[in-house]
């Protein structure tokens, strides 16, 4: 799978594919038939990328909340960053994201344009809180939270604490609007279109109601 933007292609590496990345940038890249970038990867990032890949060994069925999610600007064909999650979400919904694009790409919204991608992604599964952790001086950084919607809540443990929240859906409306529409054809077809309505709005009522409530409760953290 691969999500797109209109400027990138955002690709999870497989298990195999995150051994490549270990060994090396241009062995993963000329595995993924990219443009070589000819960047090097420091001690930390190699760190990082090992503890990424034995994470994924471990949760298999998980690995997209462990994996490496590589960017890829779509003109040149060339990896220009990277972005992941440090976990699966918790039992509060919660996630941690992580992301960084290489320098020679950097303050020109690539990093902007994969998080919101992401973020939309990790909240179509089970995730309602993402949350990122950046320097208290990495303006860059903090702009790009910003510009998606991330609030500071506070200190983590390796810098300023930002939280998005997942978009709240009105299903209370949503199944409303399904109940009207399904009341009128049920009414037309038994020759009573007042019945047919009052039928489908106290269904949507009832059932839009049911996942309000399950989605407010799934959001409470205490």
């Amino acid at each position: 799978m691969e999500l797109r933007t209109k400027r990138l292609r955002i690709i999870p590496l497989n298990i195999e594919q995150m051994a490549l990345l270990c060994e090396g940038q241009d062995e993963l890249e000329a595995a993924l038939g990219l443009t070589p970038g000819g960047a090097e990867q420091d001690n930390h990032l190699k760190e990082a990328f090992s503890e990424m890949y034995q994470l994924c060994k471990e949760h298999p069925k998980e690995y997209l909340w462990y994996t490496n999610w590589q960017i890829i600007l779509m003109d040149e064909n060339k990896s220009i960053g990277s972005i992941g999650f440090k976990n699966a979400a918790n039992e509060k919904h919660e996630v941690e994201i992580g992301y960084g694009i290489d320098k020679a790409y950097q303050n020109q919204g690539y990093a902007t344009e994969a998080i919101k991608k992401l973020c939309e992604w990790a909240f179509s599964q089970n995730a309602y809180y993402i949350q990122a952790q950046t320097e208290p001086d990495n303006a860059p950084s903090k702009r790009v939270l910003d510009k998606n919607g991330f609030k500071k809540t506070g200190n983590g443990s390796e810098g300023l604490l930002y939280e998005l929240e997942k978009p709240k859906t009105e299903w209370m409306s949503i199944y409303i609007c399904i109940g009207l529409s399904v009341g009128l054809c049920f009414g037309t077809a038994l020759d009573n279109i007042a019945i047919g309505m009052c039928m489908g709005i106290a269904v949507g009522v009832a059932l839009g109601s049911a996942l309000d409530a399950a989605d407010k409760k799934t959001r409470k953290r205490e």
